[in-house]
């Protein structure tokens, strides 16, 4: 097996992954808080959008945009990774 096997199976990997956290957001929204529904969904999105290009061929026009929302969503899953630690802290 070559390199490029290896990491479209770990690309593979990240996107099953990244599929879990939003059926699993999406399951417990009503009974979980709005910041862990938020954080999970924001990591499948930033997941979603640095690991689909990978292992499909997008347009080149589309690869500005895809990066853009895959660093949004990365800062959004930052700021309910602190707001989660700060709440831990408080309580």
């Amino acid at each position: 097996m070559n390199a490029r096997t290896h990491a479209d199976k770990l690309a593979y990997f990240f996107i099953a992954f990244a599929v879990y956290l939003l059926i699993r957001a999406f399951s417990v929204y009503l009974t979980a808080p709005l910041v862990n529904v938020l954080l999970y969904v924001a990591i499948a999105i930033s997941l979603l959008s640095s690991n689909v290009p990978r292992v499909m061929d997008i347009p080149l026009h589309y690869a500005y945009p895809v990066r853009c929302v895959e660093f949004f969503t990365f800062g959004i899953a930052l700021v309910c990774f602190v707001a989660l630690c700060i709440r831990h802290i408080l309580a």
